[in-house]
């Protein structure tokens, strides 16, 4: 086997690099300042110091990241936990789950859809809008709201098995109006009526409330709870 010890390499003229056209096995450790090109194979081992760059499509694998900021372009997983600090805004489609509880600051604020209209009307609930739907327009019919995330999502597809949601609705009253059943995702469910009985009118002023806890079960089995009451 050949050997070749030297101190540094350079190129031919000593003003650069040398050039490996088909590429450097090393066994041992490498030692860097700055890595630049593309990068092949897994990088494993302790690393330390600075890179000043790395591109290509290389496994990384090391015990710690330390950074300020971080784009990905495709999924991203962690089999740990996640700790945010200091965050302002959490945007998310579905349900936020808290292992060990919230801490607030501020108000407490919860985001209402307000429609300038009837129920009657606008009978699909998309959940993408909030949880509470408040329709301006006086009622003057019954009404079988269509309970979804949006139209394109439906809320099985949202909810885990185990997990609920409360959906209210806030109409202004006709006495001849009121909702004795509702829907989800466009198919029928049964609705247990806190006092034993669906809501046969509606209020003669103010506003009706309407108020579903969905219970998912299993898959687009819904346990409903609901219950009406009038403020008037």
């Amino acid at each position: 086997m050949s050997r070749v010890r030297a101190d540094r390499l350079t190129n031919r003229a000593g003003t650069g690099a040398p050039t490996f056209p088909n590429g450097v096995n090393v066994v041992g450790l490498v030692s860097a300042t700055t890595l630049s090109g593309n990068l092949t194979g897994n990088v494993t081992g302790n690393t330390s110091g600075t890179a000043g760059g790395l591109s290509g499509t290389p496994n990384i694998v090391t015990g710690s990241v330390t950074g300020t900021t971080g784009a990905f372009s495709g999924s991203v997983s962690v089999g740990g936990t996640i700790t945010y600090e200091d965050v302002t805004n959490v945007d998310s489609v579905g349900i936020i789950t808290a292992r060990s509880g919230v801490d607030l600051n501020g108000t407490l604020r919860e985001k209402v859809n307000v429609t300038a209209g009837k129920l009657s009307d606008n009978l699909n609930i998309d959940l993408a809008n909030g949880m509470i739907h408040l329709f301006t327009t006086a009622e003057s019919t019954t009404a079988v709201p269509n309970i979804r995330v949006n139209g394109s999502t439906s809320l099985n597809n949202v909810m885990a098995v185990g997990e609920s949601a409360v959906v209210t609705l806030v109409t202004t009253a006709n006495a001849a109006a009121y909702s004795a059943n509702i829907t989800i995702d466009g198919g029928a469910v049964t609705e247990h009526w806190i006092g034993g009985s669906a809501p046969s009118d509606g209020g003669s002023s103010g506003f009706d409330v309407h108020t579903f806890t969905i219970i998912k079960r299993a898959s687009a089995d819904f346990t409903v709870i609901a219950n009406h009451s009038k403020t008037s």
